[in-house]
């Protein structure tokens, strides 16, 4: 979900809407006078969305990472057995 306010309450608002962004880790989508709208989020979940699009870019990641996540954790390879 996405909180949405004017440009003129963001503008009057900036440290405290900025920071609810970052802390709460929601998008907030300001709207201009003209209707144009921009988006505002933290970096953390900026980084979040490109590496999501990176691996998504990769041919047959996104498959693998769903069986992955299907694989029961008791099948998996405990970490002090891998040789790094």
């Amino acid at each position: 979900m996405i909180t949405e306010i004017t440009s003129e309450k963001f503008k009057n608002n900036l440290d405290t809407e900025v920071s609810r962004c970052i802390e709460n880790h929601e998008a907030l989508k300001v709207k201009r006078a003209d209707g144009e709208a921009f988006i505002v989020i933290g970096e953390t979940d900026w980084k979040s969305i490109e590496e999501t699009l990176y691996l998504n870019r990769i041919p047959g990641m996104a498959e693998s990472i769903l069986k992955a996540a299907e694989e029961p954790l008791s099948l998996g390879t405990d970490l002090e057995e891998l040789d790094w």
